[in-house]
């Protein structure tokens, strides 16, 4: 008989843990804070269709005799769907217990055994939990579902009898009971290990509440399993089942079945605008076509609701934060393993109070980065999370520190995080925030702190201002560009050269810090030459270059089929408007050895971000040229609006051409 068949036999003999009717934990209690002495809290009449006949010991009350008629204790009674009662309220003051409970927003990544226990009463404290029926006046032995405390006081106790085991073997949540293993051997051991602990306890199992070796499963109203996290089926089903609603109760409980799964809707406020607007005060219940279209698309959008992931210990979070006007929104991530692909953890969007609204942008930032900090503390406050954002002063909270008092409170709030600032480097990597910025969820909760003033973006703005020439050369004046680029294996480089009518040359030179083909390497020479040019304020320029395929694409004789070069060659473009004449040449490779030489050099000198030297500029470019053309607007429309648009619909956007419609 190998290891595994004997585990398997040892499990066998725990099959007395299983018991229909649960047994009492006597060596934990739950006492509650005695009172003064008051009158009876009147209560209705229990109804005896409900209640037909006597409450029998077994479930955990006993009959009290002596017990006086007026007495000041009493229990409201409500009864479950088996007919056993349970306290609803206790209209005594209690003082509620500081028990950390685990958070319900961090579902565990597998599920297997749930189990529940009741606990003794401690005999002093039995009859405050009094109640009158019509064969007797009746308390609990056991403490009963309502009680204030009774959640706090079963996690306590469940801490104490798996304190060794909890995070490692199982997870306890109150009165859920997880056994989770990677491995069919593992998880044998494990549930033996679990028995011979409930054994030794003298705790039961319902079970009819137990289900083992499965792969997937619901916890906490998810569905938890190897892909990640999703929604729960029923719960969409219940949704997507459900009537138009007509009456006030009805729209409340729609939105609040929407609101529990609300990390799983990125635009539900949008998206259920109208439906909440019926809530407004003295406003009546009218079911419009618009609450209909509402209703309708909501239910459309859970066919495929999103799947989120667990966070995974030792991999920094990512936080993308985009701030409007109005709103903001924010997407968690987390790289895989392979450190290419990332997966959502957690969506949220906002919509400013009024308040809000009339903040600076900078304060807005912080804002909402405060409101986002405190809704995914859970998460944050265990991992390193980067910060990306295109409000770059914001950075300046987490590096200069702070003298006034808003500013030293801002920083103390953020000083229990790992926030690290990281620029954004590609813009669609901000599309699900943008996108959760323009479609904000309402919240109405003000954050209540203060914020620093303009004084850290004139910071700002003094580093990032560059003097400009008050005069450009003469506007006739004829100029030269030379560039090139080079991919080899000292890495990417770029070379340019200035030529001025006097013959004299300026240099520039360039190492980018991502990878690239050389095709694109000779466009990012290019639009570095150009733009130096512009900053010169030259009219009239004359641009060689010994990349064929560089030259005529621009001038525009060549068709640019690869997407990874459309966007270069339609910044080019852009840029050239800036002049009055502008001629593109052609050269041969012998004739460009300075601008080779430029792009070699560059490759030869370990410099610093913007570190000049004489006579020659060496700088580090992190993010490809054309993308500071992206963000352009220009009919007061979202950069995602076409594509947002053509996902929908699949319809093309008025006047796109065919290469819009092949990026697209």
């Amino acid at each position: 008989m190998d290891a595994l068949e004997q585990e398997n036999a040892q499990l066998q003999e725990q099959v007395t843990t299983f018991r229909a009717e649960l047994d009492r934990v006597n060596a934990l209690v739950e006492a509650l804070v005695a009172a003064q002495n008051r009158p009876p809290t009147p209560q209705a009449p229990v109804i005896s269709e409900i209640v037909s006949t006597p409450i029998p010991a077994t479930h955990g009350s006993t009959p009290q005799q002596n017990m006086p008629e007026a007495y000041p204790w009493g229990m409201p009674l409500n009864f479950n769907g088996g007919g056993h009662p349970g306290a609803t309220e206790i209209p005594t003051p209690t003082i509620q217990h500081a028990i950390p409970v685990p958070q319900s927003g961090i579902p565990l990544p597998q599920i297997h055994v749930p189990v529940s226990q009741p606990t003794t009463m401690a005999p002093e404290d039995r009859e405050k939990t009094s109640f009158i029926t019509p064969w007797g006046t009746f308390c609990y032995k056991v403490m009963p579902f309502g009680l204030k405390n009774a959640g706090a006081t079963y996690q306590r106790a469940m801490t104490t009898l798996f304190h060794d085991m909890m995070h490692k073997e199982i997870e306890v949540y109150v009165d859920d009971m997880i056994a989770k293993s990677r491995t069919e051997e593992e998880h044998v051991g494990h549930l033996l290990k679990l028995f011979l602990r409930l054994r030794k306890y003298r705790l039961r199992l319902n079970p009819n509440k137990c289900t083992f070796g499965v792969r997937s499963g619901k916890l906490l109203g998810f569905i938890i399993s190897q892909k990640g996290i999703e929604v729960d089926p029923d719960k969409v089903r219940a949704i997507r089942e459900m009537p138009a609603p007509r009456t006030e109760k009805q729209v409340r409980g729609f939105l609040g079945r929407l609101n529990y799964i609300s990390r799983f809707i990125s635009h539900m406020t949008a998206t259920c605008g109208p439906i909440f607007k019926l809530l407004r005060k003295n406003q009546g219940i009218t079911w419009t076509e618009d609450c209909q279209k509402a209703f309708d698309n909501i239910k459309e959008y859970l066919l495929e609701p999103p799947i989120l992931v667990p966070p995974v210990e030792g991999r920094p979070l990512i936080m993308y934060l985009t701030v409007l006007d109005d709103s903001m929104g924010c997407v968690l991530g987390q790289q895989d393993e392979t450190r290419r692909k990332e997966h959502a953890i957690y969506y949220l969007s906002k919509k400013f109070t009024e308040c809000e609204s009339r903040y600076s942008m900078l304060e807005k930032t912080c804002c909402a980065l405060a409101w986002a900090a405190k809704r995914l503390r859970q998460y944050m406050i265990n991992h390193t999370t980067w910060l990306i954002s295109k409000m770059d002063p914001i950075k300046y909270i987490f590096e200069k520190p702070a003298l006034t008092g808003r500013i030293a409170r801002w920083q103390m709030l953020l000083s229990e995080y790992d926030i690290k600032y990281r620029t954004q480097k590609a813009i669609k990597g901000s599309i699900i925030a943008d996108h959760l910025a323009h479609q904000p969820i309402d919240d109405y909760q003000s954050i209540k702190f203060d914020f620093p003033d303009e004084e850290i973006m004139h910071l700002k703005m003094k580093d990032c201002e560059e003097p400009l020439p008050e005069e450009g050369p003469d506007p006739e004046s004829r100029w030269g560009l030379i560039f090139d680029g080079a991919v080899n294996a000292y890495g990417n480089e770029i070379g340019a050269v200035i030529i001025t009518p006097k013959g004299t040359h300026i240099p520039f030179s360039a190492r980018l810090l991502f990878d690239c083909t050389n095709n694109i390497a000779e466009y990012e020479a290019c639009i570095m030459g150009i733009e130096e040019a512009i900053d010169l304020r030259i009219k009239v320029l004359d641009i060689y270059g010994d990349s064929a395929l560089v030259i005529n694409q621009i001038k525009g004789e060549w068709e640019t089929r690869h997407q990874g070069l459309i966007p270069y060659k339609d910044y080019a473009r852009r840029l050239l408007t800036f002049f009055n004449k502008v001629e593109l040449h052609h050269i041969p490779r012998e004739e460009n050895q300075m601008a080779d030489a430029l792009a070699t050099l560059s490759s030869m000198f370990e410099v610093s971000r913007w570190n000049d030297m004489p006579r020659i500029s060496i700088r580090r470019l992190e993010r490809p040229a054309h993308v500071f053309a992206i963000e352009e607007v220009v009919d007061n429309k979202p950069w995602f609006h076409d594509i947002k648009q053509f996902l929908q619909s699949q319809e093309y956007p008025l006047g796109a051409s065919n290469k819009d419609k092949k990026t697209l």
